[in-house]
């Protein structure tokens, strides 16, 4: 179940639509469906770290303009010196699931544990020294 305030805008399958009206609820029923809320969308110009790269070619995925089998390569391939980068055990797991839903085309879910590996490396270059 999916909440979308007025005036919010998503990308579904690589439509865009906004919600014109009151508060929406959506219900998807088509578990591969790819859909990104354009709130929550990476622009190129954010995606100046690591993670924040994979996330945008992640999102490019999800609106069809990217390659899905030639980005993927490249996305896992990049998640490799990521696992060795980050050192707590649950920023490996989350890392290893965004692999797995990768592999599995589920690129809605590896974005939101992107989007939680990104709070986390924004985190660690806030606190590192000068």
């Amino acid at each position: 179940m999916l909440k979308f305030p007025a005036g919010d805008r998503i990308v579904v399958n690589g439509a865009v639509i906004e919600n014109v009206g009151r508060g929406a609820r959506l219900r998807l029923l088509t578990p591969e469906t790819q859909l990104l809320r354009l709130r929550d969308a990476i622009d190129p110009e954010a995606a100046g770290t690591p993670v924040g790269r994979i996330a945008h070619s992640v999102q490019l995925m999800m609106v069809g303009e990217a390659d899905m089998e030639e980005t993927t390569t490249a996305v896992l391939g990049a998640l490799v010196p990521l696992r060795h980068a980050f050192v707590a055990p649950e920023d490996r797991s989350r890392i290893d699931r965004i692999a797995a839903h990768l592999r599995d085309g589920q690129l809605y879910q590896a974005l939101r544990q992107l989007g939680g590996l990104r709070r986390q490396e924004a985190s660690l270059l806030a606190a590192r020294p000068g």
